[in-house]
């Protein structure tokens, strides 16, 4: 494995990386397996600190980390591009960052058909703006995206916001890093934007909130690029979301028109509350076991979690803090998270005995 990571390090020597965002650097980065971490030069034994792809603090520095599959050896291109991803987390937890969502109050999602009617119209104009070779049409539906946006965010506005967050820290992440994939391998980024505007027009993704929105931010700024439509690329001390600057720089709107139901939509979402009501009674008809007690969440996988209620499914692991007992616990999943009325704090988790 360190001899992979030697190669994806000759890849990443070759980026100019604060061309591809203002102030941008490369971060120091490890691969892992189950049982490794490898940084080169050495290898180390895996602890509770190696959890997921993301960036973390690592002997006083940010450190990006990656588990490696078997599949991803095969494209270590595409894998040294999806590193630089990790490394802009980096970069946006050293800047500061302050727009982080709270993810979860952003699984909430509304039970209306008329929300997901208007994201779906939303991709769809992304996904016809970023094929379109006719300046024209990119802007036009710009304006459109943004009208919807704006009438979306008056009516649903906790889960929006969440939106904008999500577009803003992981859209900003994997922009930057499909920028890199263009300059590693030009025909992988082709590839990659082709996938990502299939996933935000696969109207079941319209329900996963934080992974459509990952794809759908990455793609937003893309289309800004191609417009020449300039942001602010500073990070420390920015209140403001990409795309509630895109709705101050952009004067105009349209009327936005009833949106006639889509029949596909309104099944899919049926068919998706109900495997979600079915994820909670799985665990709950189990033999399981509860922890009443006093909690906080200090980790979790933002892309595995399920909401129902008061109650948080965690498929893969969450980290709480023991209040009573004075300890961090790590706790494999499927585990359900409890919490109180205001949602500040876990008040109970029950897992399979």
């Amino acid at each position: 494995m360190n001899s992979v990571w030697n190669e994806i390090d000759s890849l990443l020597r070759n980026i100019e990386f604060n061309k591809l965002w203002k102030g941008f650097k490369r971060y120091k980065f490890a691969l892992y397996d189950d049982e490794k971490a490898y940084f080169g030069d050495k290898e180390i034994t895996v602890d509770n600190r190696f959890i997921g792809n993301t960036a973390i603090d690592y002997d006083g520095e940010k450190l990006a980390i990656w588990k490696v599959s078997k599949e991803e050896l095969e494209n270590l291109q595409v894998l040294a591009a999806n590193i630089v991803h990790e490394m802009f987390h980096a970069f946006q937890i050293e800047n500061q960052e302050k727009r982080f969502p709270n993810d979860i109050k952003g699984l909430n999602k509304p039970f209306d058909v008329e929300y997901y009617n208007m994201k779906s119209r939303e991709a769809k104009l992304l996904a016809e703006a970023i094929s379109s070779d006719d300046y024209s049409v990119r802007l036009s539906n710009l304006v459109e995206i943004i009208s919807l946006r704006e009438l979306r965010s008056k009516q649903y506005k906790d889960v929006t916001d969440y939106e904008f967050g999500i577009e803003t820290i992981e859209g900003a992440a994997e922009y930057v890093s499909m920028k890199a994939l263009n300059k590693i391998n030009k025909n992988e980024y082709e590839k990659r934007i082709n996938s990502y505007l299939q996933n935000i027009i696969d109207n079941n993704m319209l329900f996963d909130t934080r992974r459509y929105s990952y794809f759908f931010g990455s793609m937003l700024l893309l289309l800004l690029d191609s417009l020449n439509i300039e942001l602010s690329q500073d990070i420390r001390d920015n209140p403001i979301t990409v795309m509630e600057e895109v709705m101050s720089k952009i004067d105009k709107r349209v009327n936005i028109e009833f949106l006639p139901k889509d029949p596909i939509i309104e099944e899919n979402l049926d068919k998706y509350y109900r495997e979600l009501y079915n994820r909670f009674r799985n665990l709950h008809n189990s033999s399981n076991k509860s922890h009443p007690g006093c909690y906080s969440i200090n980790g979790y996988d933002s892309m595995n979690m399920y909401k129902l209620g008061n109650e948080v499914l965690h498929e893969h692991f969450v980290i709480l803090y023991d209040h009573d007992k004075d300890k961090s616990l790590f706790i494999k999943g499927p585990v359900i998270t409890v919490f109180n009325q205001d949602e500040s704090q876990v008040i109970d988790y029950i897992t399979a005995q």
